[in-house]
Parts: structure tokens; sequence; C-alpha cells
């Protein structure tokens, strides 16, 4: 049966009709599965509550158990806990989670979309694994571990840390450009740190210890004077002497400490020693005990050339510039794909 001109015309107007009426003047199906596909809209708002969505990236859902498990996650690989967070810094992690969690979903998407993108090596995260496996006294305890953060396998394992190498590896390859540093900028640095670049006064100095920490103070001074006394009547030598001494370490050399700066010791050890004249054996007093301590050489401060400082220049200021380009690089991927990202508020808001 064949239905006429007018007739066919009259069901599309009719249809054209009701989906303008559904839409525009009453809530009906289409209208409601609209305001359903908009995701600021009261119904996806209350959905996304229901369901524990706690943003959308790219169509696809960041879930507040996602969430919660990557605050615990993140926590635990800095070797901290969820507990030993204060419960009103909570949602300051949550947010930071939040976005890294977004920004792993869009650069995760970048990496999926490019054939070119460094993947993580099996070695790179074999080591990985082992600096994870130090913080633990056995594998068992770390896998028992693992399986409270939600971990249940060391294969789920490799996976996260792969992730997050490439994840490291995408951003370094953007911070690359971010972070140089011009011979202008060298120069300019050199001219204005000149004195904080000058290779730093030094001495060369040995010493032999006694703590006076849980000891009598008065026991710890006189054996310190006798080792004194007899270095100085030659009856001992300072290797001799270094063989008693408390510090493990220097001990093992003839006391040795080598050459140091005003910066590499605490300041009442090194104010005392950078006042001694050379070879003339003396004690000092610290807060940690007695010292038999003689100056072997000295080295008077000097200027360094521009030369002979531009890596060094250009790596404090590569480093310096890191934090700002990195969050710019962030900041650029978010508004890359604002249009696709929507945080709701009002699920986070409901977190305990």
């Amino acid at each position: 049966m064949k239905i006429s001109f007018t007739a066919r015309l009259f069901i599309y107007f009719g249809v054209l009709l009701y989906i303008a009426a559904d839409l525009y003047w009453f809530s009906g199906p289409l209208r409601t599965a609209v305001n359903r596909r908009k995701v600021d809209s009261p119904e996806m708002i209350e959905e996304a509550k229901r369901t524990g969505i706690a943003a959308l990236v790219l169509g696809r859902p960041v879930t507040t158990s996602q969430l919660e498990r990557a605050a615990r996650e993140r926590l635990w690989l800095e070797g901290k806990s969820w507990d030993e967070v204060p419960r009103d810094q909570r949602a300051i992690v949550r947010k930071a989670c939040l976005m890294d969690l977004i920004d792993h979903q869009l650069i995760r998407s970048k990496i999926a979309a490019n054939e070119k993108a460094e993947r993580a090596t099996e070695e790179e995260i074999s080591d990985r694994i082992k600096q994870l496996l130090a913080r633990f006294v056995s594998r068992s305890d770390m896998e028992q571990s693992m399986q409270a953060q939600g971990i249940a396998t060391e294969e789920e394992l490799r996976l996260r840390i792969a992730a997050m190498i490439e994840q490291e590896k995408y951003i370094e390859r953007q911070l690359h450009p971010l972070v140089q540093v011009s011979e202008e900028e060298s120069k300019d640095f050199y001219e204005k740190h000149q004195t904080s670049l000058a290779i730093p006064e030094m001495i060369s100095v040995r010493h032999v210890f006694w703590a006076t920490l849980g000891q009598d103070a008065d026991a710890v001074e006189k054996s310190a004077q006798t080792a004194l006394q007899s270095l100085l009547k030659k009856e001992k030598t300072f290797e001799q002497l270094a063989e008693e001494s408390g510090d493990e370490r220097s001990k093992k050399m003839g006391g040795q400490l080598g050459w140091i700066s005003k910066e590499r010791l605490p300041a009442d050890f090194t104010s005392a020693a950078f006042a001694l004249l050379k070879n003339q054996p003396s004690l000092i007093r610290t807060k940690l005990g007695w010292h038999l301590i003689e100056v072997i050489d000295r080295r008077e401060a000097k200027p360094r050339t521009f030369d002979e400082c531009r890596k060094e220049i250009e790596l404090r200021m590569s480093e310096q510039k890191r934090p700002e380009a990195l969050q710019n690089i962030r900041v650029a991927i978010r508004k890359s794909h604002q249009e696709h990202i929507h945080i709701y508020d009002a699920v986070l808001d409901g977190l305990p």
C-alpha cells in the first residue's frame, strides 16, 4: 500500500512537531535524554552522586573509588598512609589526586594516539619495583601492602608503574625546551652570584671524637685531654688515637675528614676548626662531644671563571624553571581539553 506524498508530508510534519514540543514545551523522553547528556544538568549531577562519578574526562568517568584508591596509592608510593593525613587536609589531597587522574587520562590518550611515544621498558619497571621493595622488610610484606591498596598482583603493579613511567617520559619531552638555559641567562646569573659560585675556603682536617651524650661529661673530657697530651708528647700517633674515635667512618682512615668547607659540617665544629693554624692539634667542644682536631692543609677561597661555572649554572637554573614549566604544561593540557573535562564538586563535597 503506497502512501501519498501529502500523507508522508503530514507524517514528517507531525514528527517534527512532536520533537519540537518534546524539547521545548514539555519534558518528554527526548528532553530528558538530552538533559542527561548535559554534564552539568541537574539530572546528570544526581546520577553522578548516585553512581559516584567525581569527574568526566573525554567522556570517561573518574569514579570516587578510583580517586580514593589513587590517594592511598600516591601516599603509599611515598611511604605514607591515608590514616596519617589530618581529616581537614584530606579534601586537598583528593583534589590534587583528581587533577593527577585527569592529567593522566589526557596524557594517556595522547600517548595512545602517538605511535612514536616512548614506552616503559621492562628494565625500567623492574628498577622501580626494586626501589619500592627496598622500603619493606621482605617481598611478602610488600605484597600484603599492595593488596591493602587494591593492587591484586605484581603484574597489575607493573602495569601501573609502566603507565607512570610513560607519563613521566611524555612530560619530560614537553619540559625539555621549556627548561633550557640560554648563554645570556647563564652570564647574567654568573654576574649576580660570583661570590657564591667561588670555590670557598677549605681545610684538610682530621679528628678523634668522644661523644658526651649519655656519658659522664667529666670523664669524657679527661679522656680527650689525656689523648691530646699523649699526641703532643709523641707517645701515640694521630692514627693510633683515631682507633679509639667514636666516629666510625673517619676512624678507619686515621681520623681523616678530607677537604671541608664551612658549609659541609655543623657550625660549632667548622667555626673552631677554621680558626686553627696548620699542624697544631687542639681540643674543641661541640654539642655532640669532644674533638681532638688537627688542620693538615688549607686552601684560600678563589673565584671561578664563567666557563668553569657554566654547567653548574645551567643545571641550577634549569631546576629552578622546572616547577613553573611543569605547572604550565599541565594547565595547557587541561585548557586544550576544557570542553571535555567536568568535575562534580557536589560529589567531592559529599566525600567523608
